[in-house]
């Protein structure tokens, strides 16, 4: 439709073109709107996206608002929903309302503050739909918002005084149901009838309920004892019907559930498609799922369809049973790495199914889909999915190849605040694996971790603050702190490092404490710390026989300092039975491991040992190395 302030003659267009072409932001904008509505020349939406972007560039706000429609829309270009948000926040930070609005409505998929900012923008500006829009996030806590009940009702209200009937239906629920108000059947009929007026159906629904449910209210809303005869109804139910075919996208929904459900009308599935498919080819997401439920049997592949709209704008429904189609092949080429990717966005958005689904599939056929669904997913800027990747590229091999392609995985999925790859990242940067060593930047990533509540990242921070670093000033209270956080946690080297960290400040019986429970987890340096403790009496009784124990389970572990230190007990007696040839065998494990003082006692106990003796020995240490790796 051409607008009224658009030039339409050829003259006109040729004139504005030549204003155009010397850089006036105005004749721009009107050589698009030309070429757009085909007003004066030929339509070419390609022509007009090309002009309205020079305009846009030069600030013209009617141009930025034009442009983000038609990246949001795909006209003239291909459909970019980056490039249209972008386009409306600069047109939204010009004071264009309906950019804002539209702002608010991209950004209301995954609900965040941003979104919420910018739709209270376009509320305060006095959009109803925008009011609409924060009392609906006001009334449900969505998206890092609070809930206010009683904020929401006042935008609710605000937003119904403008005559929007959606708002004045919310407004007449809160007043039937006493949400956030004292219940107030009167109050309820009359939002509920200025709704119906314009012809919502869900509106006029509710009035029928409040009919059948209470008997008859007056235009004031007050009960009376006649109760509405079969005409009265057919009749109501009648304009009910005449009123929705004349309205909105909304309004033909709600036909469908009433023909689906049989409300106020005769229960028809066959009229319920064709409303719920009037309102979908209008874009109302709502009404793809149960369009797709009533088309599945005799056109599955129809179905599929319209899950794949509502599923792309992101209805956790749709992904699942769009997932449950690819997973079966119904309506569709089975593919159950593409399942598996819908099954994951619904999983993510608390679709208890969804997860149930992903779990299955990937135990039953884990080899053949964990790769190609997991990459699938990680490139679709799944979080979980891009450190997975990062770890699987970690673990091929200990190369600076494949542990850089590691941290690009994890950079990804550590800038959407997941705790597990911030701290992977930041080992990277400590040990300076995948890219270039920089402290300042494990730092930063460990922190960040750490302040999610990471185990790991506290544990990696205490460790570092307790030493200091450069730009870090050492802070053992706060290295204490966050080594104690990790380890209530459960996390054991946190456990170990906690110990140490009381010995250091001679709080023996704390230090005993925190290594008894790591070294009962199986942490070596614990099992090794607690030894020594109970060898010397620090925070325990001392006790040369459980001291023995715990040295014997670290070397077990493999702990090379723990076995020369077994090697000796065998050797000396101390805490264990004399037994020369079990002395040899741990010395010599130790050696192996690189304990320096082994070495020399190694040759001490081979001195003294018959060569039968010491053929025993190197049999034991090559029965333990087997079994050890295991």
């Amino acid at each position: 439709m051409i607008e009224p302030s658009i030039p339409r003659t050829k003259r006109e267009f040729l004139k504005r073109l030549k204003e155009a072409r010397i850089g006036d932001p105005i004749a721009q904008y009107d050589v698009a709107l030309m070429y757009a509505n085909g007003a004066g020349i030929t339509k070419n939406l390609e022509q007009a996206l090309h002009w309205t972007r020079l305009a846009a560039e030069k600030g013209h706000v009617s141009a930025q608002y034009l442009l983000a429609r038609s990246f949001q829309q795909g006209l003239g270009t291909v459909q970019d929903p980056v490039k249209a948000l972008t386009w409306y926040q600069r047109a939204a930070e010009r004071g264009n309302e309906k950019a804002t609005l539209k702002l608010s409505m991209l950004l209301s998929q995954p609900q965040n503050e941003v979104a919420f900012k910018y739709a209270m923008d376009a509320a305060k500006a006095g959009l109803p739909h925008a009011q609409m829009a924060v009392a609906d996030q006001l009334s449900k806590g969505r998206g890092g918002v609070a809930q206010n009940i009683d904020e929401a009702n006042a935008w609710y209200r605000s937003a119904a005084e403008q005559g929007l009937a959606s708002a004045q239906m919310a407004l007449g629920k809160a007043y039937e149901f006493g949400i956030g108000m004292a219940s107030d059947v009167g109050e309820a009929c009359r939002w509920y009838r200025r709704a119906a007026a314009q012809g919502m159906p869900a509106a006029q629904l509710a009035l029928q309920s409040l009919d059948e449910l209470t008997g008859r209210h007056s235009s004031q809303g007050k009960k009376t004892s006649k109760r509405p005869s079969s005409r009265e109804r057919r009749l109501a139910d009648s304009r009910w019907v005449t009123y929705a075919s004349k309205g909105t996208a909304e309004d033909f929904y709600h036909l469908g559930i009433m023909f689906e459900s049989g409300i106020g009308v005769e229960q028809s599935a066959k009229q319920a498609r064709l409303w719920y498919l009037k309102a979908a080819e209008r874009g109302y997401v709502s009404a793809m799922v149960p369009l797709a439920r009533l088309v599945a049997d005799p056109s599955p592949a129809e179905s599929v369809r319209w899950l794949e709209k509502a599923a792309e704008h992101n209805v956790p429904e749709a992904q699942f049973a769009l997932g449950k189609a690819l997973q079966k092949g119904v309506g569709v080429v089975k593919d159950l790495a593409l399942a598996c990717c819908w099954f994951a966005q619904a999983a993510r958005a608390g679709d208890a199914g969804a997860k149930f689904e992903l779990t299955e599939i990937l135990q039953a056929n884990f080899a053949a889909l964990s790769q190609s669904w997991i990459l699938a997913a990680a490139h679709s800027g799944i979080a979980q999915a891009q450190y997975a990747m990062g770890q699987r590229s970690a673990k091929n091999n200990d190369s600076q190849q494949d542990w850089g392609q590691a941290c690009k995985w994890y950079q990804l999925a550590a800038e959407q605040e997941h705790a597990e790859a911030q701290c992977a990242l930041a080992t990277g940067y400590l040990a300076g694996l995948g890219v270039e060593r920089n402290i300042a930047m494990a730092f930063y990533w460990f922190e960040r971790a750490a302040d999610r509540g990471n185990a790991c990242a506290q544990w990696n921070l205490g460790q570092l603050l307790a030493v200091g670093i450069p730009g870090v000033p050492q802070d053992s209270k706060q290295a204490m702190l966050l080594c104690k956080r990790a380890a209530n946690a459960g996390f054991v080297p946190a456990q170990a490092t906690l110990g140490m960290l009381f010995a250091k400040a001679k709080k023996y019986d704390r230090a005993a404490e925190w290594w008894a429970k790591a070294a009962n987890q199986h942490d070596l340096e614990a099992q090794y710390n607690l030894a020594n403790a109970y060898q010397k009496g620090l925070g325990v009784k001392r006790d040369e026989s459980t001291a023995f124990e715990w040295l014997l389970a670290a070397a077990t572990g493999g702990l090379a300092a723990a076995q020369a230190r077994v090697g000796l007990a065998y050797a000396t007696g101390d805490g264990a039975v004399l037994d020369p040839i079990e002395s040899a065998k741990w010395l010599m494990l130790a050696a192996e491991g690189g304990d320096a003082s082994a070495n020399a006692n190694k040759q001490h106990a081979k001195s003294i040992l018959s060569p039968a003796q010491w053929v025993e020995a190197e049999r034991r240490v090559g029965n333990w190395t087997v079994a050890s790796a295991k």
